[in-house]
């Protein structure tokens, strides 16, 4: 049943991709609109964006591309594929304080001391020697308090010694200097997840998702913690979307998008939920015969 389950996604992953020719020429229209801009701000992307989407979609012949976006779900998962496609094919059209910021905030220390003692510890992390570079981290810290990438280290070296609360007190100092900063809104929502408060974890996914719509991490994260609180709905919307991300992007981690799919249909279809697992496949434009 499960082999059979996995041919199953691998097709339906090409219809999936089929209908993704809407979102490319919502795409393409968003991006010569934003090519006539002078000046590229996050208002100018948005409305370059949503015009096209609104005359492409309700002119489209296809009812149930006029369908995808009858629901608020439909709209916001059809914006963020749309924004993801966008970032691909005009990179150089993306409004600058979204592209220049990880450039920022994920930059060495201007501080030598502060630099050194990060250097050193990161060397004790790919020796797995956590303690230590716990350590020189506090060091480099010490130095830098605002050393973004010091502590997203430190909290993963916390991390990896189970001490998860001390992860988490210091991803949240990340956050705070740096609130988009998607490498510390993935991992707190996985340590959220291995100390079992999924409700928590969700809340930083969806925080990924505002600020990354191109990554598939905050769909995957949100729709496994969504799974585990048994919101089965809220959990398929996210692992589609993921889904159809890691898919277009001939990701590995497709196949954990696809297994966890696969467990989703079969509790569904033990619990005589087959037709509204195939309800929700269709809203997010994955037909399913």
């Amino acid at each position: 049943m499960k082999k059979n389950f996995v041919l199953f996604l691998t097709f339906n992953s090409f219809l999936a991709l089929n209908a993704q020719n809407v979102e490319e020429k919502i795409a393409a229209k968003a991006c010569e609109c934003l090519e006539k801009s002078s000046k590229i701000t996050e208002d100018v992307f948005r409305d370059c964006l949503t015009k096209p989407m609104g005359e492409l979609i309700l002119t489209d012949k296809d009812p149930k591309v006029r369908e995808s976006i009858n629901t608020v779900e439909g709209i916001q998962g059809m914006i963020l594929r749309v924004q993801g496609i966008i970032s691909k094919k005009c990179p150089n059209l993306v409004p600058e304080v979204i592209e220049n910021k990880d450039n920022i905030f994920y930059s060495e220390s201007k501080d030598k001391n502060a630099q050194n003692s990060y250097i050193i510890a990161k060397d004790f992390m790919r020796q797995n020697n956590y303690k230590m570079a716990v350590e020189s981290f506090q060091l480099a810290l010490k130095s830098d308090p605002n050393f973004v990438l010091a502590l997203d280290d430190i909290a993963v070296s916390y991390r990896q010694l189970n001490d998860y609360d001390n992860a988490i007190k210091y991803y949240k100092k990340s956050l705070e200097i740096y609130p988009e900063g998607n490498f510390a809104l993935m991992n707190i929502g996985v340590v959220y997840t291995l100390k079992s408060d999924f409700k928590t974890a969700i809340g930083y996914y969806e925080k990924l998702i505002q600020y990354h719509p191109d990554n598939a991490e905050g769909y995957f994260g949100a729709g496994k913690n969504y799974f585990m609180l048994k919101d089965d709905e809220k959990a398929l919307d996210n692992i589609f979307i993921a889904h159809i991300i890691y898919t277009n992007e001939n990701s590995e981690y497709a196949k954990d998008s696809e297994q966890l799919l696969g467990a989703i249909y079969q509790k569904m279809k033990s619990e005589n939920k087959e037709d509204l697992f195939k309800k929700i496949a269709e809203k997010n434009n994955v037909k399913i015969e």
